[in-house]
C-alpha cells in the first residue's frame, strides 16, 4: 500500500482535505481510522458524501484497518489516512503499520490545550504522544495545505 499521507484533523473530511490533499496528491482511497466513528453509522453516512467524486472513502476501526493493511487489499492504491486525534496513528505504528509521516492539520483549541500555531492546540498528553511518534521514527509535521511549507511540530512544542 502506498500511504501517501496520514493526517490528523479534528474536522475530518472538509474542503482543505478534499481539494488540497486528496486532489493535490492524487489520492484514490481515503481511510478514516477511528474506533468510535467506525461504530457510528449516521456519522459514516455523512462522511461518505463529503468525499470527492471518484475517491473511495472507508471508515474503519484500528483493528479492521490493521487487518486490511496486512492483507494487502489497499496495496495498489494511493491512500490517505485521516485521524481525529494523535493517539490513533501512534496505535497503528505500535501495531506494525509503516507510517513514515503524520501531518497535523487541525487540532482546535479547547479547555486543557495550549495553542502552538494558528490551527494547532495540544494537551500535555497529546504532546507526549507526538514526542513518542517522533521517537518511533515518524515525522510529525504541520501544514494546512499540501503546498504550505512543512513545519516540524517538535519545534512548536
Amino acid at each position: 500500500m502506498s500511504i501517501i499521507v496520514g493526517r490528523v484533523d479534528d474536522r475530518l473530511i472538509h474542503g482543505q482535505v478534499a481539494t488540497s490533499w486528496i486532489r493535490g496528491q492524487n489520492i484514490q482511497v481515503v481511510v478514516l481510522v477511528d474506533d468510535k466513528i467506525a461504530a457510528n453509522k449516521t456519522q459514516i453516512s455523512i462522511l461518505k458524501v463529503s468525499a470527492p467524486a471518484g475517491v473511495k472513502l472507508y471508515v474503519q476501526s484500528v483493528d479492521k484497518f490493521v487487518e486490511k493493511y496486512n492483507q494487502g487489499i489497499l496495496d495498489p492504491y494511493c491512500v490517505m489516512l485521516v485521524f481525529e486525534n494523535v493517539h490513533t496513528p501512534l496505535e497503528l505504528v505500535k501495531k506494525g503499520i509503516d507510517l513514515k509521516s503524520v501531518n497535523l492539520g487541525g487540532m482546535r483549541f479547547k479547555e486543557g490545550r495550549r495553542q502552538i500555531s494558528k490551527a494547532l492546540s495540544v494537551s500535555e498528553d497529546e504532546e507526549r504522544v507526538i514526542k513518542e511518534l517522533h521517537d518511533l521514527g515518524v515525522e510529525v509535521e504541520h501544514r494546512q495545505l499540501v503546498s504550505d511549507q512543512k513545519v516540524d511540530v517538535l519545534t512548536l512544542l
